[in-house]
């Protein structure tokens, strides 16, 4: 096929439909298979059918000879139940045959798969150490891939991905302005990348903590993330996204967590010690048996959190049922809260 290189589009369309014809090609290819499959069944089982009938009558006849009546019917539920039980056989050892063939076919296709698998993750390694922005993205997308397909190497990707995301992110996007003291710096691009991968991987696979400790994820995206147990001490989470993430057992000592969005997130157990986290957001958040000693916690906003027991509650905020409400001035706190109201609407 020509392709006419003065109109891109036609070019593109005739690449398309080029494309297409071998997937549906492959589409009825696979379709008379199981149209044949299905055929052969039915005939294998008409074919056993006559010949247990057959097999039976011949079988009584040889046993009773030319007897009839009573006996030859009871000749004939003998030869029934020997058939059957020869069937039963038959088909045990065939269904052990075919479990052990299955068996051998996935050992052989994962010992074919493991140089691949091997493969992808040396090269997507090599560009997350690209002078191109590009490529290092491109890299991550293929380190995700590879824990996504491979139980085995997903710890290992895990790893390299949080490995990339410390060493990487202490590089603010641009340089900071001294003039402008309300600049936000976000997170790399790369990095957040990164991120998105680690915050979809298949937790369950996890057989180490992630270590992100000291990491820059300045207003870095992590909504909906799982991060149960992982080590963000000394994080820079400066208006992170932080909704509706899992943070059990996260270890956030002296995180920076100013204005940061924790709204719904699950901090059940987290470790808060001497955490900032000044005018943040922690509407709805769960901080059952959290550690908040020395955590600064000026302006924040904990409108229907739970609070931990036995740990005082903020300066003009009370219990209501388990969960805190905005109970008279104090520290500025309403105003905290009518500005993330402000935010999320």
């Amino acid at each position: 096929m020509v392709e006419d290189t003065d109109n891109p589009a036609l070019g593109r369309l005739n690449r398309k439909v080029g494309e297409s014809a071998p997937v549906g090609a492959a589409r009825c290819d696979r379709l008379l298979r199981l149209a044949g499959w299905f055929a052969a069944v039915v005939l294998a089982l008409a074919i056993a059918l006559v010949l247990f009938v057959l097999a039976a009558d011949r079988l009584a006849q040889r046993d009773i000879g030319s007897a009839g009546g009573p006996l030859l019917q009871a000749a004939e539920i003998a030869a029934h139940d020997q058939l059957l039980i020869l069937g039963v056989g038959l088909f045990s050892a065939g269904a052990l045959l075919g479990a052990a063939q299955n068996t051998l076919s996935r050992r052989t296709l994962k010992l074919t798969r493991q140089p691949q698998v091997t493969d992808r993750y040396t090269k997507a390694v090599e560009q997350l150490g690209s002078d191109r922005l590009d490529v290092r993205i491109a890299g991550t997308h293929a380190l995700e891939g590879v824990a996504r397909d491979s139980a085995t190497e997903h710890p290992a990707v895990m790893e390299v991905l949080t490995a990339f995301i410390r060493e990487h992110s202490r590089k603010p996007l641009r340089p900071p302005d001294p003039d402008d003291l309300e600049q936000e710096q976000w997170v790399q691009p790369d990095i957040q990348a990164a991120l998105t991968a680690v915050a979809r991987r298949k937790h369950e696979r996890d057989s180490r903590r992630l270590d992100l400790t000291g990491a820059y994820l300045n207003c870095a995206g992590l909504h909906g993330a799982t991060l149960d147990g992982a080590e963000l001490g000394g994080a820079d989470l400066v208006g992170a996204d932080l909704t509706k993430t899992r943070l059990r057992r996260a270890i956030l000592h002296g995180a920076d967590l100013r204005t940061a969005n924790l709204r719904r997130a699950d901090l059940t157990r987290a470790d808060l010690t001497r955490a900032n986290l000044a005018w943040a957001c922690l509407a709805d958040a769960n901080l059952t048996h959290a550690h908040l000693t020395g955590a600064n916690l000026a302006h924040a906003d904990v409108t229907g959190a739970r609070w931990p027991p036995g740990v005082p509650v903020p300066e003009g905020w009370k219990r209501y049922a388990g969960r805190l409400r905005w109970a008279g001035a104090g520290s500025g706190s309403a105003q905290a809260s009518m500005a993330h109201r402000s935010m999320r609407s």
